[in-house]
């Protein structure tokens, strides 16, 4: 089901929330001088209706996750399925997406240092068959580089 009925209040006590979503409902109704109660209604609306959701967000850093790469990887015809489930069962990843373009999936991956991502690459995905390549996002090299200043 869809539901696209909102409108610039609504957008408003979204943008607020995406700002800071721990913000209380008395800090957001003062800001768009509504009610408490109507904001608390909206934002009940909101997450009912599945338009927004509240969750936690990890940071990797405070876990001691120094180094993170995304990784796009291209698959032979035929093996999209049994390389993304290998993918998928590596406790290093994070995030896989099956995508279109230039890979055919996007893994995120986090790590403690850059010594433990080319163990991940030599140990785990070069040892998956069924690939044919795995192409390094520029900024992740940036991110493993920086993450050790």
């Amino acid at each position: 089901m869809f539901y696209t009925d909102i409108d610039e209040i609504d957008r408003k006590i979204i943008r607020l929330l995406q700002e800071n979503g721990r913000r209380t409902n008395a800090d957001i109704a003062r800001s768009i001088k509504m009610s408490e109660a109507t904001v608390k209604n909206r934002i009940d609306k909101l997450i009912e209706n599945g338009i927004v959701r509240v969750l936690a967000v990890l940071n990797p850093k405070t876990l001691g996750f120094l180094a993170n790469a995304l990784l796009g990887i291209r698959v032979l015809p035929g093996n999209l399925e049994k390389v993304g489930d290998s993918l998928a069962s590596i406790n290093e990843v994070v995030y896989l997406g099956y995508v279109t373009g230039r890979y055919d999936i996007l893994i995120e991956v986090l790590l403690r240092d850059p010594d433990e991502f080319f163990d991940f690459i030599s140990n785990h995905v070069h040892k998956i068959s069924g690939r044919v390549s795995v192409l390094l996002n520029c900024q992740s090299v940036v991110l493993l580089i920086t993450a050790m200043i």
